[in-house]
C-alpha cells in the first residue's frame, strides 16, 4: 500500500515551512509521497494570491526540485471554476487505484473551521486526514470537534482518531515546524527586510531575478 500526503496551497511563494511539513509527513507519518497541489481559483482566498499560477507553479518546481518523493498535482490549477475540497480529494480518490491511500494535509487552524467548509460532512467522512499543530492551537478544540463528529481517539495509537462507523481515520502531526507564513515573506520584502533564509535558494533567486512582490505590480505570467 503506497501512503500519498495531499498538501494544498497556494505557495505564493513556496516556503521551508512548506518543505519541513511535507518531510515531517514523510518521517513521522509514513507517507510514501507528498503531493503538492497549487491552488487555482480558491473559492475563500482569492484575493489573497498575488502572483499569477505561472510564477507560484515554477517556484514549487524549483522547491521541490530533486526530493524524489515530491510531486506536483495540477488538477486544480487546471480547472477554471473554484476549486473546492470535496471535489479535488474525490477526483483524486477517483484517478488513484486500490494500492493507493490519501491523506488530506491540514493545519489546526484550517481543522478547526472545516465545519463552514463546502460539503465538509462529506469530506470528513469519505477522507484520511494529517493535523499539522501550529502555535497557539489547542489539542483540545480539535478533539471536541473530532468527538462531536462521531470519532474516537484509537487506544493502540495514541496520535489516531478513528471514526465509530467508518474506516477512516485522523493523524496528529506534532513535530516543530517553522512558523513562517507565505503572507509574513511577502511582507518582509516589500519592508526590505530580510526574507531569503525563509525559501529555498533557487526560489530567492528565481524571485529576484523576476522582480516579484516588491511592488506587487509584477508577478503577471510576463514578469
Amino acid at each position: 500500500m503506497t501512503r500519498v500526503g495531499l498538501l494544498g496551497g497556494t505557495f505564493d511563494p513556496i516556503h521551508n515551512g512548506h518543505l519541513q511539513l511535507a518531510e515531517a509527513a514523510v518521517r513521522t507519518c509514513g507517507m510514501d509521497q507528498i503531493l503538492f497541489i497549487p491552488a487555482g481559483h480558491p473559492p475563500h482566498k482569492s484575493e489573497a494570491i498575488v502572483c499569477d499560477i505561472a510564477h507560484r507553479l515554477q517556484m514549487l518546481k524549483l522547491g521541490i526540485e530533486g526530493i524524489k518523493y515530491f510531486g506536483i498535482s495540477e488538477i486544480e490549477i487546471r480547472r477554471k471554476t473554484p476549486s473546492f475540497t470535496i471535489d479535488t480529494i474525490r477526483r483524486l480518490h477517483e484517478r488513484s487505484g486500490p494500492d493507493i491511500e490519501n491523506y488530506f494535509i491540514i493545519g489546526f487552524d484550517a481543522m478547526l473551521e472545516i465545519e463552514t467548509w463546502y460539503r465538509w460532512q462529506e469530506l470528513l467522512k469519505s477522507t484520511d486526514f494529517i493535523v499539522v499543530s501550529r502555535p497557539g492551537f489547542s489539542l483540545e478544540q480539535i478533539e471536541n470537534l473530532l468527538a462531536r463528529n462521531g470519532f474516537y481517539r484509537d487506544p493502540q495509537r495514541g496520535d489516531c482518531w478513528v471514526h465509530g462507523m467508518r474506516d477512516n481515520l485522523i493523524r496528529f502531526l506534532m513535530d516543530p515546524i517553522v512558523d513562517v507564513s507565505s503572507t509574513e515573506i511577502r511582507k518582509r520584502m516589500k519592508d526590505n527586510r530580510r526574507w531569503q533564509h525563509l525559501v529555498p535558494e533557487p526560489v530567492s533567486s528565481y524571485i529576484e531575478k523576476h522582480n516579484l512582490y516588491g511592488s506587487g505590480k509584477n508577478c503577471s505570467p510576463t514578469a
